[in-house]
């Protein structure tokens, strides 16, 4: 009776130093590692946008409506839009590095702006656009897809935006 109970014990310790032993894929510890759309870095970026449309009263929404916000992402994107927003308003996507809010993808807002998953990595983010000019919200539209890839020390645009929504 007292090796079955020794024998297990022994066999419990092994697992339990198995179990919480690092492996290559663990987060550091201490890290929020992993998509996270309600992380504070958002809406404080969120802020320091101008206007979305100048002269009238609409301001971001700080929670947003897509993205994958990783604080341990290469570059990682939040898509944010106007409160009360329909389907053509405005939207930014919030270009992150490691967390750290760089800028967004493009001077200006888009409408119809959404994270291509199956294309986005580690480095880049790919960003699809519906071309938003004389297209109703629920008609199909040509698309742009953009890539935008972390380089050295800035975000790098790698293909065409798509035309200016204002033009």
């Amino acid at each position: 009776m007292l090796r079955a109970v020794t024998t297990s014990l022994v066999v419990l310790a092994a697992s339990i130093a198995l179990a919480s032993s690092p492996t290559a894929s663990a987060a550091p510890p201490g890290s929020q590692c992993g998509a996270n759309l309600t992380a504070p870095q958002i809406a404080l970026a969120v802020r320091s946008l101008p206007p979305a449309i100048r002269g009238v009263d609409a301001p971001w929404d700080p929670n947003p409506y897509g993205g994958n916000f990783d604080p341990c992402a290469t570059l990682s994107v939040a898509l944010v839009t106007v409160q009360g927003a329909t389907g053509s308003s405005p939207a930014h996507a919030l270009l992150f590095h490691l967390g750290e809010y760089v800028g967004t993808a493009t001077p200006t807002p888009y409408p119809f702006t959404a994270l291509n998953k199956d294309e986005t990595a580690d480095d880049t983010v790919v960003l699809d656009y519906k071309d938003g000019r004389n297209v109703c919200t629920a008609c199909p539209g040509p698309s742009y897809e953009v890539h935008y890839q972390w380089r050295d020390d800035r975000v790098a645009t790698l293909d065409p935006l798509p035309p200016n929504p204002g033009s």
